[in-house]
């Protein structure tokens, strides 16, 4: 029967001021079951419910999952979404769902009828939750008696649904939250037990560098942060993992097994081997990994330590408590074999280093010894004498023995240089008779194969009958090579057994290698020498020649132009206008071949007569040059800065000076007054000279001709000269241990540099 209107007025103030202290108080509410609790409560005291319940849907969708308040709720079952029709229509079709009483619940439900009969409900409300257009599942209230559903309850019912959907998310939020916190700080305390048990263990072992004790001390800090495990180290040695560092718990029979050995292809091994990757076994297989007395174990890791990209190690751990490995346990037990993995390596370059620096010393020892042996061979041509001094430097460095040196000779080998006594008569007897070629390892194998052969325990009798070299023990012998050709085998023996280290192989090599340099010095030298000896005596032989040539050219020179004079004197006057032509070619033609000879001479001369280099002052030179040509030349302007004092022999520093300052005021511009200036600046250890003129120039292209004997540039009618002049100069300046060049500007002058020493 309809409600009066102030009663429904009263029902609706009633539900608003019930939907304000629910929603307040769910607003402070946490849990899933505290939050449907407090819904479905709500709901009763609202409505008078008997029952009520709240199905929630799962991930996919698929399945409810039920939460109930209050007696007789058996209607409102969880399981297969497809089973529960009123909560199946409701959240499909996204509406809520309301029953005045038990039979129209049934008429559209039969299948409930079953599941009806035993509660009390009569109206019943169905009510999808959403959020953000998200199902979540339902909210079920049930009347005990017929009941229509008012408009301020249906209002009051739908908005406590969505409450309840707010809610819910709210708390699963939450949930995540706190879970995520405990996820993390678990992690942020496996993290912390990993980082002390790393900076324990690096602590712990400091500066110490026995890998044995480093393994020890890792054992010990694993098992003070997981005191329920055990712990081993392993090192593979001809296809096996034997184990040589394990903690004191192990059982003897477990020990005794693992020392023995682990075949290199045991599964957990194997793999964690070559994948360089740590291997955490759950569920310990002993029988597969060939341990079975570790049978014991319920779950075993395996750590590869790597050093330069190689495997050489493993580290195990053990636990008998549980059958797996958890993140905490992982953590710090990687954080141990980290540090020790980080020593390891840091204990291999430390080693490497080592070694390398012994390498170093020795092959610098070698080398300065070397050195200081034959500093005072620099003029040695005789190889034997580098071989002899090598010998010497090897027997120096090493233990009591003796060196030899074999060339091939044919079928034999011959021993060309030998230091030391060999200490068996019949032994030098056969040494100097020559051991037979392809009979003689010791010298067959490095001549042939080209490497060092180095015998820590020498085979006696292998090259030798073995009653005379019992008194040897070890054997080095190294080819030498010239010019990339093995030229020798040099040995060393000794008297003392030795173990050939990196150390003694590198001395060895790098004075074996010292010598060879040294032969094809030797070489270098001596053909240097000989093609020197014949280049001076070709020089010297130039040098005669132009000498005598110009010298004994200038009688019939003389003779030519002196009888070609008396007969234009006495004869002239009866000749032709072509013969007078013909005799002045020929005294003219005689004048400049006389010219030639005199220059030719004074090239010669430049060599030939040389005085000591002195300290000259290059200003009194100067002046007395320029006086000299100023006399032919008075219109002419010859000038200088302030000149030093160099080493030079005087007269050829006139002579230079003279060709420079001529060449300038010949080589002049029509309409020009001539100048040429004279100047000069230290250049290190030598004086770089300056002779500038402003005459006509020269091109480039003919920079470096112009210094060669003979070469003229101008026809000798427009300029005179025998083309000998800067040849001169050039000569001379060399002498001097100095340079000469040009550079010009055609039409506007040329400034010839020379460089000459300087005075201490």
């Amino acid at each position: 029967m309809p409600v009066p209107p102030a009663h429904d007025a009263a029902a609706s103030v009633f539900l608003s001021d019930h939907l304000q202290a629910v929603t307040e108080a769910l607003a402070t509410t946490q849990g899933q079951s505290a939050v449907l609790e407090l819904v479905l409560t709500s709901a009763g005291q609202a409505l008078g419910t008997v029952a009520g319940a709240v199905l929630l849907l799962d991930a996919a969708s698929q399945s409810l999952t039920p939460f109930s308040a209050g007696p007789d709720a058996s209607l409102w079952q969880g399981g297969p979404l497809e089973e529960n029709g009123p909560v199946r229509d409701a959240l499909a079709r996204r509406e809520s769902l309301f029953f005045a009483d038990q039979g129209a619940l049934l008429r559209s439900y039969p299948e409930l009828e079953v599941r009806a009969a035993g509660t009390g409900a009569v109206a019943t409300a169905v009510l999808p939750m959403t959020l953000d257009d998200q199902l979540s599942g339902a909210l079920v209230v049930n009347v005990p008696a017929p009941h229509p559903f008012t408009e301020a309850e249906i209002r009051f019912l739908r908005i406590l649904a969505a409450q309840c959907a707010v809610a819910l998310d709210r708390a699963q939020l939450h949930q995540t939250l706190e879970d995520r916190v405990a996820a993390r700080t678990a992690e942020l305390e496996g993290e912390r037990a990993a980082l002390d048990a790393f900076v324990a263990y690096k602590e712990s072992v400091g500066s110490e560098s026995d890998v044995r004790i480093l393994a020890r001390q890792a054992v010990r800090v694993v098992q003070a942060g997981l005191q329920h495990v055990s712990a081993a180290y392993y090192e593979l040695e001809d296809g096996w993992w034997k184990a040589r560092v394990w903690s004191e718990d192990v059982a003897p029979e477990v020990a005794a097994e693992i020392q023995a050995g682990v075949p290199e292809d045991a599964p957990d091994f194997r793999d964690a081997a070559r994948s360089q990757a740590a291997v955490f076994a759950d569920g310990w297989n002993a029988e597969a990994n060939e341990l079975p007395s570790t049978d014991a174990y319920g779950a075993v890791a395996l750590l590869p330590l790597t050093v330069n990209g190689e495997t050489r190690s493993l580290f195990a751990v053990g636990t008998r408590d549980a059958r797996a490995w958890n993140e905490r346990e992982k953590a710090l037990v990687r954080a141990v074999v980290r540090g020790l993995g980080i020593t390891l390596e840091r204990t291999e370059i430390t080693r490497q280093l080592q070694a390398r620096n012994a390498e170093l010393d020795a092959r610098t020892q070698a080398l300065e010894a070397f050195a200081q042996l034959t500093q005072d061979l620099a003029t040695q041509s005789d190889p034997y004498e580098f071989v002899r001094r090598a010998q010497e430097v090897t027997l120096s460095l090493l233990s009591p023995g003796y060196s030899l040196y074999y060339e091939r000779d044919g079928n034999q080998w011959r021993n060309r240089v030998q230091v030391g006594d060999v200490g068996h008569a019949d032994l030098q007897a056969f040494i100097d008779a020559g051991p037979p070629v392809g009979e003689t390892p010791s010298i067959d194998v490095p001549w042939t194969t080209r490497e060092p052969l180095y015998q820590d325990d020498y085979a006696r009798g292998s090259d030798t009958p073995p009653e005379m070299v019992q008194h040897v023990q070890t054997v080095a012998s190294l080819p030498v090579f010239r010019h990339g050709t093995v030229v020798g085998v040099l040995i060393a023996v000794l008297f003392d057994g030795r173990f050939w280290t990196p150390t003694d192989r590198v001395t060895l090599d790098t004075v074996v290698r010292s010598l060879g340099l040294a032969l094809e010095r030797a070489e270098q030298a001596g053909e240097l020498r000989q093609r020197t000896e014949q280049l001076e005596r070709s020089n010297a032989e130039l040098e005669q020649f132009a000498y005598i040539a110009s010298h004994d050219l200038q009688a019939p020179i003389r003779a030519v132009t002196s009888f070609a004079g008396i007969i234009n004197r006495k004869y002239g006057a009866q000749l032709d206008e072509r013969g007078q032509l013909y005799l002045r070619q020929i005294i003219d033609s005689g004048e400049h071949m006389k010219q030639l000879l005199d220059d030719l001479l004074t090239f010669s001369r430049v060599h030939t007569e040389r005085h000591a280099f002195l300290p000259v002052d290059a200003n009194a030179v100067f002046d007395t040059v320029a006086q000299r040509l100023q006399a032919d030349a008075p219109a002419a302007q010859v000038t200088r800065a302030a000149l030093p004092t160099v080493r030079a022999d005087a007269l050829q520093l006139d002579q230079l000076l003279q060709n420079l300052i001529s060449n300038g005021l010949k080589y002049r511009r029509e309409g020009t007054v001539p100048q040429v200036r004279v100047s000069a600046q230290p250049d290190g250890p030598m004086w770089r000279f300056a002779v500038t003129d402003n005459g006509i120039g020269i091109e480039s292209q003919y920079f470096g001709r112009i210094f060669e004997i003979f070469q003229r540039l101008h026809v000798r009618e427009t300029y005179e000269g025998t083309g000998i002049g800067l040849a001169v100069c050039k000569k001379i300046v060399e002498q001097h241990g100095g340079q000469l060049w040009v550079d010009s500007t055609p039409g506007e002058g040329s400034t010839f540099y020379f460089t000459l020493p300087g005075v201490d």
